[in-house]
């Protein structure tokens, strides 16, 4: 069932600070353990799992297709695009993302699947979120006056659908686009 496959990756979303807590907690135990089961799990929710959901979504079969052969190099860029925003994730400044936040990109790829945009425009998003992952623009961590609306659209999301998710990726959208302005008029 998509409904709950996307409902899940989007819980994963509200979860997300969870697995930083126990990343804390696991410095006890000796190592750094707990910063790459941080990243481990974040790949895998917010880079592996929605491709997963989009490919399902919009895949009927594996063929030579250029819709096929688009969307698995869409998918390619998009975990490559994660991947290398979660291994720079360290690197950054402590106020702000380097490049777009993986749980941001995410959204965005689920809830146009959900939506059923044209595969195409899914395509092109993938490849456009990939980039801005990859990139140096920064993007404004959320503080606690953004969580609150971020919560509630997510849990709406979950709970009633449709509408919700096309909230979602309105809202996201205006963090891609007005978050660097803002970071730029904070500095």
């Amino acid at each position: 069932e998509m409904r709950w496959a996307a409902s899940f990756i989007l819980l994963a979303v509200l979860a997300d600070g969870l697995d930083g807590v126990v990343a804390r907690r696991s410095r006890k135990f000796g190592g750094d353990i707990g910063e790459y089961m941080d990243e481990f799990s974040d790949m895998i929710s917010f880079c592996a799992a929605p491709l997963v959901f989009v490919y399902g979504t919009y895949s009927t079969s594996f063929d030579l297709s250029m819709k096929s052969i688009s969307l698995l190099f869409s998918c390619g860029m998009f975990l490559l695009g994660g991947m290398l925003h979660l291994i720079r994730y360290h690197i950054g400044d402590e106020d702000y993302f380097v490049g777009l936040a993986t749980p941001a990109a995410a959204i965005v790829a689920v809830a146009m699947s959900f939506l059923n945009f044209p595969w195409w425009s899914v395509v092109l998003s993938l490849v456009l979120l990939s980039v801005l992952m990859m990139s140096n623009i920064p993007y404004p961590k959320f503080d606690r006056l953004l969580d609150i609306p971020a919560v509630v659209i997510i849990i709406l999301a979950i709970a009633f659908g449709r509408d919700f998710y096309l909230l979602a990726v309105a809202g996201t959208a205006l963090y891609i686009i007005f978050g660097p302005v803002y970071i730029a008029h904070e500095r």
